[in-house]
């Protein structure tokens, strides 16, 4: 599905050595897991890459999820790569320096309101921008690599989002993507001890 818009991000990935990843405010699980599950993706695939997630909110039941980056020098976005993810207008995206960025990326699932960003990829039938993140991965899993922490991010994503996979958005394509995300290796029994508590 959407093949050509995603080959398109992926080039533009491979393009740059400096990436800044975005989310909207007043974060949720989705965008919180597909950021940092994103981050996690890009690092381990292309270790010489610098990879950025600077981000000032965060939501208190998800710092499980481990912090932000730390503040970098403004110059530093102008030759880089913005991927904004699950944010469907661009006054909601936290960190305002994605203005900054060279070129910028959205990915979301969400109804678009606004247009913005050099490259749009929109599935508003997905359950959530981490099975978007999911779906990017498998499509280019040959050069691609995911890890047990980049799973656990994309997973708390899937599962926050959907409802723990009761609403209606949920699909046959939804449980492909976590059962990818638990083949890689996610602690289930940890993760909604955290979610829970």
């Amino acid at each position: 599905m959407n093949f050509e818009i995603k080959k398109a991000i992926f080039e533009k990935i491979k393009e740059y050595n400096r990436i800044f990843l975005f989310r909207h405010v007043r974060p949720d699980g989705d965008c919180m897991g597909a950021t940092k599950g994103l981050k996690a993706i890009l690092q381990a695939s292309f270790p010489e890459k610098e990879i950025y997630l600077i981000e000032s909110e965060a939501a208190a039941y998800l710092e499980f999820m481990g912090p932000e980056d730390a503040p970098v020098d403004e110059a530093l976005y102008t030759d880089a790569l913005g991927i904004v993810l699950d944010t469907a207008s661009e006054s909601r995206i936290s960190n305002k320096n994605y203005r900054l960025c060279k070129e910028l990326i959205k990915i979301d699932h969400h109804i678009p309101l606004e247009s913005y960003g050099d490259l749009i990829w929109v599935e508003e039938e997905r359950s959530s921008c981490c099975e978007m993140v999911v779906d990017f991965y498998e499509t280019f899993k040959d050069e691609l690599t995911i890890d047990s922490e980049a799973a656990t991010h994309l997973y708390t994503g899937l599962v926050t989002d959907s409802g723990r996979f009761k609403y209606d958005g949920v699909s046959g394509d939804t449980l492909r993507n976590a059962a990818l995300l638990l083949d890689v290796g996610v602690d289930t029994q940890l993760l909604y001890a955290r979610l829970y508590l």
